[in-house]
């Protein structure tokens, strides 16, 4: 089978490779589309860990074309979305149940090989049912929601609250609709560009600004009446981070989402952040949420075909040109299609 091949920094191949023997406890997935998050260029870069090499990959979907013995609730033919990450069960963490933090954690796309690749072997547990007409491009995003649920979680957003998310990429898009679920009462949106600020309107935000504005801090305070009761920041970079703590109100919350280069720091000043009393809190993976968000994209609750994501060919140029950035200009979420 072909696969995307990470060899380390700045080396990527597609290549043949060998589908290998199933075991028991596992499923052979015909890969329908694989779709590219922030993690998968950060790994690129070096600046996130990963096994090499590794097939990378770890929003996809599927329908599974062989299994196991211990084959038993899912048949041949079915059509799923794979959480790519797989806990220990036995740890401290996760025997207190903060799977997400499970010492022996592997990935999918990450330590094991992915869905970049036009077959994947998943093991049982990590697979989720899908009604059969539904759309691929559609159920790429059930891991990106599911982390976003648990973002939402950490916030603990009050209804009535005023929310500000900090970036409108993918993450960014979809945290504006769980803050409306949860109840915002007014949704402000910060991004430098334009066409992230227009997608971000057309999912009713309630205001939508350009951060490098010189008066965006003065309009939020107006917005806000002095600073959101919850920031969820979706960048990944100090600026933002920063930005998160300058703009919350007092007693106000708020939830470092986005995944930074391992050397970026923010600079908090104590004074401030002691006599404001925030919480401050991180977001990491997925801890039962996978099926939560498959629910809401199979119901509509959250609106994934704004996204329109953008087909990506199994082939060396196609691939060279998504990681290098030659191809993505104005294209909110890219998707690889490794069958197509």
């Amino acid at each position: 089978m072909q696969a995307l091949w990470f060899n380390g920094q700045h080396e990527i191949e597609v290549k043949e490779i060998l589908i290998p023997k199933l075991q028991p406890d596992e499923l052979l997935v015909h890969v329908d589309a694989c779709g590219v998050c922030g993690t998968d260029f950060h790994i690129y870069e070096g600046n996130a860990p990963a096994k090499i090499p590794v097939v990378l990959g770890h929003e996809y979907t599927g329908i599974i074309i062989d299994a196991g013995s211990k084959f038993d609730k899912l048949k041949i033919g079915d059509k799923i979305a794979i959480n790519p990450n797989i806990h220990c069960g036995y740890c401290e963490f996760c025997r207190k149940g903060k799977i997400n933090l499970c010492s022996n954690l592997k990935a999918l796309g990450v330590t094991l090989n992915g869905g970049m690749s036009q077959f994947s072997v998943v093991p049982i547990t990590q697979a989720y049912l899908l009604p059969n007409d539904f759309p691929f491009s559609k159920s790429v995003f059930a891991e990106p929601v599911s982390c976003c649920i648990h973002g939402i979680n950490q916030a603990e957003i009050i209804p009535g609250e005023k929310v500000l998310i900090i970036g409108a990429g993918t993450i960014g898009l979809i945290m504006i609709q769980l803050a409306q679920l949860r109840g915002a009462s007014n949704v402000i949106v910060l991004d430098p560009l334009q066409f992230k600020r227009d997608m971000a309107s057309k999912l009713y935000a309630d205001h939508v600004l350009n951060p490098f504005d010189e008066n965006t801090e003065e309009k939020v305070s107006d917005i806000t009446s002095g600073g959101a009761d919850t920031v969820i920041e979706c960048v990944g970079s100090q600026a933002a981070g920063e930005s998160a703590v300058k703009l919350t109100r007092k007693g106000g919350k708020v939830v470092i989402f986005g995944l930074a280069n391992s050397s970026a720091v923010i600079n908090i000043y104590m004074q401030s952040f002691f006599h404001k009393e925030l919480t401050l809190k991180s977001s990491i993976l997925n801890p039962n949420t996978f099926q939560p968000a498959v629910d809401l994209i199979i119901n509509k609750k959250i609106n994934v075909e704004i996204f329109n994501p953008h087909p990506v060919l199994l082939q060396q140029d196609k691939i060279e040109n998504l990681f290098n950035g030659s191809d993505n200009e104005n294209i909110i979420k890219f998707m690889v299609t490794p069958n197509n």
